[in-house]
C-alpha cells in the first residue's frame, strides 16, 4: 500500500510541475513537450512514472500523444472540462432537467450580449450555420452538428469565455438528449426557431434576441420531457412484450 502511495505522489507531484511550466510560458497551447527522455531528466524521475503523469494528463484532456509524433499540449479546454464535468453529472446525480434549467439560466443572456456585441464578420459566420442547417434538413446527424454548432457560435460572440467553455460542455452531456428530441419534430420547428434568434442578433436586439432564445430552450424543454415519456413507454411496451413471450 504504501508504494502505491508513493507513486500517486510521483503522479500529483509531477502534474502540479505541468502546471507551472503551463503558467510560466515554458509550454504553449499547441507545442510538442520535449522528450520522454528530457522530461524525465529535468523532472529528477524514471520514465515509468512519467509515463503514468501522462496517461492521467492525456485522460483529462490537457494533452495529446500522437504515435511517431510526440506529445501535444492541447489548444483546446473543453476537452480539459468534458470529462470533470460527465463524472460530476454521473457521481452527484445532476439531472438532465437541471441541465436544461441552467441553460434557461444562462444563454438567454449569451444571447442577449451576442447581439450586442456582433460585428458585420460575425454576423455572416452566424448566417452561414444557419444556412449549414437547412442544407442538412435531410442529414439528422448533420443537422444536430449544425445546431449545435449555432449555440456555440452564438458563445463565441458573446465574448465570455468562461460560459462559453461551461455551456459548450453541458451541450456535450445533453448531446444524446438533443439527437433524441430532434426527432421528436420536424427539422422546419427547430428552424424556424433558430431563424428567429438569427434575425434578432443580426437587428443587434438584445431584448428579442433574450426572448427567442428563452422560447427556443423552453420549446426543448417540453421535447425532452416528451421524448423521456416515449422512451419510457417504448420500454414498458417491450418489458410486456418479452412477459407474455415467457
Amino acid at each position: 500500500m504504501p508504494r502505491a502511495n508513493a507513486k500517486q505522489d510521483i503522479t500529483a507531484r509531477l502534474i502540479t510541475a505541468f502546471k507551472e511550466m503551463i503558467a510560466d510560458g515554458t509550454v504553449m497551447p499547441g507545442q510538442r513537450l520535449p522528450p520522454e527522455r528530457d522530461l524525465a531528466k529535468s523532472f529528477g524521475v524514471a520514465r515509468s512514472s512519467l509515463r503514468q503523469a501522462l496517461k492521467v494528463l492525456e485522460i483529462m484532456g490537457v494533452i495529446s500523444q500522437r504515435v511517431g509524433d510526440g506529445t501535444y499540449l492541447n489548444t483546446g479546454a473543453a476537452t480539459i472540462l468534458g470529462e470533470p464535468m460527465e463524472f460530476l453529472i454521473l457521481l452527484d446525480g445532476i439531472t438532465f432537467h437541471e441541465l436544461m434549467e441552467a441553460r434557461l439560466i444562462v444563454e438567454p443572456e449569451l444571447t442577449a450580449r451576442a447581439a450586442a456585441r456582433a460585428t458585420m464578420e460575425d454576423i455572416a459566420e452566424l448566417r452561414g450555420v444557419l444556412k449549414g442547417m437547412e442544407e442538412a434538413r435531410g442529414d439528422h446527424a448533420r443537422f444536430v452538428e449544425q445546431d449545435l454548432l449555432f449555440h456555440h457560435t452564438i458563445f463565441r460572440i458573446a465574448a465570455n469565455r468562461v460560459c462559453g467553455l461551461m455551456f459548450t460542455v453541458v451541450h456535450q452531456s445533453l448531446a444524446k438528449l438533443i439527437h433524441l428530441t430532434s426527432q421528436v419534430v420536424p427539422a422546419e420547428h427547430t428552424l424556424a426557431l433558430h431563424r428567429r434568434i438569427f434575425h434578432a442578433i443580426r437587428r443587434r436586439d438584445a431584448e428579442e434576441a433574450r426572448r427567442r432564445m428563452t422560447e427556443h430552450l423552453d420549446d426543448a424543454r417540453g421535447l425532452l420531457l416528451r421524448a423521456a415519456e416515449e422512451q419510457a413507454s417504448v420500454g414498458v411496451r417491450s418489458r410486456a412484450e418479452r412477459a407474455m413471450r415467457e
